[in-house]
């Protein structure tokens, strides 16, 4: 048991359950979780480039006032008083927002809180540090100009993944249980993934954002899904900034499935992908197939792939047009900043009429038709978060180094969809890094996804031993 003494790497580890649990029985403060995450995150986390700001002072305070309320036995909700970092795409008050470039390095602080933000507020928790991400959202890799290139406590010469980079390397570390990224094409499952994370990217609109998207959701990632679970309840709630969030709130609890008679499940591993898909993550995922045939599932094998070397292009177009006023916002001698290869895909969508976006907004339509024909298939679908186990740091993505979707290939159909997806660790590859598997589902089966994931993890064959960050004299 944890006593209020319990050393920093030992709060580290603990799970948000873990410490709500000693909240309550008075042996863990908030105070000292809190310590705990901005220690790791100062020291190990700013190392890794993970950080994007500190926001340690508001952190201490809240964590004060959390304490005062567990001794008195009115906390505010489940996540009262744990640690959670935001990623840097969120607005928070007084804090910068640079979407991780350079070219956002004079934008004034942040006035207001983005919807999740304020969900996280109103439970207590204390948002002691932002997170850092690539460029825009843009790039699937923690590679940043003004982050730096963000690294994996895993293994700092390989890359965390992007783009909620900085919040899957600083969960991994112990720096909070929690974090908030965002996913528009994998974005919080890849680096969930790459860093041994349960990673969600929920039914659209099940988190509210502001601004409203179509494509993009915010997702809780931790390193259980029960933690996943509890994240989700408390930010899968509308908001009236979001037009769009859906109505009512979560209320899964991430406890596993009892039996899966009658449920269908497609395995997915088949893609055009150049190199195709390692065989260390092509055997994780036959591994769980097993697991899923004995809880009574029936796998049934996914021939093609749901996307086409063509698809991802028409979407990586609609994407980097969308990108691109934020680069015309600034001066023009501010854009060789940016990491060469999303410049150039920016600059060659400069000419892009907009009666040709809208075609190829149609054209992605056509696309979501026919990848959710398949989906909708199956109440389930099994298959790789991406195709390669790890990849060097340095490199802008995770299947080959130049701007390419392909990394996308089993992740952004979820996106393009609507459709929940998530990840869980599984396996640890020969190198020592985590692989994840990542199950989908039909619309608003979040809670069905995280249970299917409850199960994989919970009949995982060994412990995982995440890469807890020591502190000096902790």
């Amino acid at each position: 048991m944890m006593t209020a003494s319990t050393p920093t790497t030992a709060l580290a580890a603990a799970t948000a359950a873990d410490l709500v649990a000693g909240y309550r029985d008075g042996t863990i403060s908030p105070v000292d979780a809190t310590q705990a995450a901005i220690d790791i995150a100062a020291s190990a986390g700013v190392e890794l480039n993970a950080v994007a700001v500190m926001n340690a002072e508001q952190a201490l305070e809240a964590a004060a006032e959390s304490a005062a309320r567990w001794a008195a036995g009115t906390p505010l909700g489940e996540l009262d008083g744990v640690p959670v970092s935001v990623k840097d795409s969120f607005p928070m008050v007084g804090l910068p927002r640079w979407h991780g470039s350079r070219l956002n390095d004079a934008a004034p602080a942040s006035v207001h809180d983005g919807a999740p933000v304020r969900r996280l507020r109103e439970a207590g928790a204390t948002l002691f540090a932002k997170t850092s991400m690539p460029d825009f959202g843009l790039i699937g890799a923690g590679v940043s100009s003004q982050f730096g290139i963000i690294r994996n406590p895993w293994n700092p010469a390989l890359n965390p993944g992007g783009s909620s980079s900085g919040s899957g390397a600083l969960v991994a570390l112990g720096a909070g249980p929690l974090s908030i990224g965002t996913d528009m094409g994998g974005s919080v499952r890849l680096p969930a993934a790459l860093c041994g994370l349960v990673g969600l990217k929920p039914t659209q609109g099940r988190i509210a954002y502001d601004p409203p998207k179509l494509i993009g959701s915010a997702g809780p990632m931790a390193r259980t899904v029960a933690d996943a679970a509890a994240l989700l309840r408390v930010i899968g709630k509308p908001d009236a900034t979001d037009h769009l969030s859906l109505p009512g709130a979560f209320d899964g609890d991430g406890t596993a499935v009892d039996s899966l008679d009658g449920v269908t499940v497609g395995l997915l591993l088949a893609s055009d992908v150049p190199g195709g898909v390692d065989e260390e993550v092509a055997e994780a995922v036959r591994a769980q197939v097993a697991v899923l045939q004995a809880h009574g599932a029936t796998v049934v094998p996914i021939e093609e792939p749901l996307t086409t070397a063509y698809d991802r292009e028409s979407f990586m177009t609609v994407l980097s047009t969308r990108g691109l006023p934020e680069l015309l916002a600034v001066p023009e001698e501010l854009w060789p900043l940016l990491p060469p290869q999303l410049l150039e895909q920016l600059l060659s969508r400069t000419e892009i009429t907009a009666v040709q976006h809208v075609i190829n907004e149609k054209k992605l339509d056509g696309v979501r038709a026919k990848i959710a024909a398949v989906l909708n298939t199956y109440d389930y679908v099994l298959s790789p978060v991406t195709p390669v186990v790890s990849f060097p740091a340095e490199n802008v993505t995770p299947v080959r180094n130049d701007y390419s979707l392909d990394h996308m290939v089993f992740t952004s159909p979820y996106n393009l969809t609507s459709l929940p997806a998530g990840t869980v660790p599984v396996a640890l590859s020969a190198s020592g890094m985590p692989i994840g598997v990542q199950v989908g589902g039909r619309r608003f089966d979040d809670a069905g996804v995280l249970g299917v994931l409850a199960l994989l993890e919970r009949e995982r064959s060994f412990e995982l031993a995440f890469p807890i960050a020591e502190v000096a004299g902790a």
